[in-house]
C-alpha cells in the first residue's frame, strides 16, 4: 500500500503526486478518465486532427507557475497556445475576441477598445509583478505593492 493516494490526475493532483514522490513517499494516482490531465487536457472530439479543450480553454498560469516552471512542464508536455485565448458573444451577432496581442484585441472591440486598453495595458506592462503578486501567499506583503494595487483597482472596474 502506498504512503499517499492522490485522487484525480489533473494539474493539481499530479503536482501533489510529484511533491510527495520527491519527498520520498510512495504515491498512487487514481483517475476515473482514460487519460490524464483533468480539465487541462485537449482531445480529438469531433474531427480527427482537430483538438478541442475538454474542460477549460486557457491555462495562462500553468507556464508561469513557479512549481510547474521548476518541474520543467513546458519540456515535458506540449502546450498549444492559440492566437485567440477566448471569445465572448455580444449583442447583434458580434463577438469580443481576446487575442494574444493587446493591440489586435483593442482593434476588434471598436468603440470599447480604448477603454479595454486603459484597463489592460498597465497590467500587461507589469506582467512579472502581477504574476508575483497573484502567485504569492495572501498573508505575505507583496513584493511590488504598486502592482498589487493596480491589479486590485483593475478588478473593481
Amino acid at each position: 500500500m502506498p504512503d499517499v493516494e492522490v485522487v484525480g490526475a489533473g494539474p493539481n493532483g499530479l503536482a501533489a503526486a510529484v511533491v510527495m514522490a520527491r519527498a520520498g513517499l510512495s504515491v498512487r494516482v487514481h483517475e476515473a478518465s482514460a487519460t490524464l490531465g483533468g480539465g487541462s487536457r485537449s482531445i480529438e472530439l469531433m474531427q480527427e486532427g482537430h483538438l478541442h479543450d475538454f474542460c477549460s480553454a486557457v491555462h495562462p498560469m500553468a507556464l508561469a507557475s513557479p512549481f510547474f516552471r521548476d518541474f520543467e512542464l513546458s519540456r515535458r508536455i506540449g502546450f498549444a497556445v492559440p492566437e485567440v485565448s477566448f471569445a465572448h458573444p455580444l449583442d447583434g451577432g458580434r463577438a469580443g475576441i481576446a487575442y494574444r496581442s493587446l493591440d489586435r484585441t483593442v482593434e476588434g472591440l471598436g468603440e470599447d477598445g480604448e477603454a479595454y486598453r486603459r484597463l489592460m495595458q498597465p497590467l500587461s506592462e507589469r506582467e512579472r509583478a502581477i504574476l508575483a503578486f497573484t502567485l504569492n501567499h495572501v498573508v505575505r506583503i507583496p513584493k511590488s505593492p504598486l502592482a498589487a494595487l493596480r491589479f486590485g483597482l483593475a478588478t473593481l472596474e
